[in-house]
């Protein structure tokens, strides 16, 4: 490198060292700066060859399927627990009547039960009957679904035991079912 520097330089300053320049030493300036100039350069051209350019980084797009739920469900809940063994008909207690009502019903938006029927009876019109009455007067917590609340579909079975010496004191325990599956 020094080599071609030197060349340049004296070439150069052969060529500024004339006649025509009054002060020699002006001569040798320019043809210094001159010499500087190209050796600059030439570094400059080294160095944007050799530096080490980095490069993009590669990304690779990978699909992750991932679930989406789109439907949030909490079913209703009673607000408090309900037994209907103090609605076991005076009737039925004497004649020693006993069974098992299935009921579905619908708990509506405001928590409370509507429409209820019989789906699978006890033998017992008057114990049916109870049954009816005691779970219209159920309260739930309301089922939500996506924020909203909304109506659903319920069924529960009231079972109705006498207990030892007809006092009724064991009767009519209660087995709830949650909503059908959906």
């Amino acid at each position: 490198m020094i080599v071609i520097e030197f060349i340049i330089f004296v070439v150069s300053s052969g060529v500024f060292y004339r006649q025509s320049f009054h002060h020699r030493i002006w001569a040798v300036i320019i043809a210094g700066a001159v010499a500087t100039g190209s050796s600059l350069l030439f570094f400059y051209d080294l160095y944007e060859k050799l530096e080490a350019k980095p490069q993009a980084p590669v990304v690779k797009l990978v699909k992750v399927n991932v679930p989406v739920v789109q439907h949030v469900f909490r079913p209703p809940a009673l607000s408090k627990p309900e037994n209907c063994q103090d609605d076991y008909p005076f009737f039925a207690r004497v004649l020693g009547q006993e069974g098992t009502t299935e009921l579905a019903y619908t708990v509506l938006a405001d928590g409370t039960v509507s429409g209820v029927k019989v789906t699978k009876s006890s033998d017992s019109d008057r114990l049916d009957d109870a049954a009816v009455e005691c779970v219209s007067k159920w309260h739930y917590r309301p089922a939500i679904k996506d924020d909203q609340t909304v109506d659903v579909p319920m069924t529960v079975k009231v079972d109705w035991k006498l207990g030892d010496g007809d006092s009724g004191e064991d009767a009519a325990t209660d087995k709830k079912d949650g909503p059908p599956a959906q």
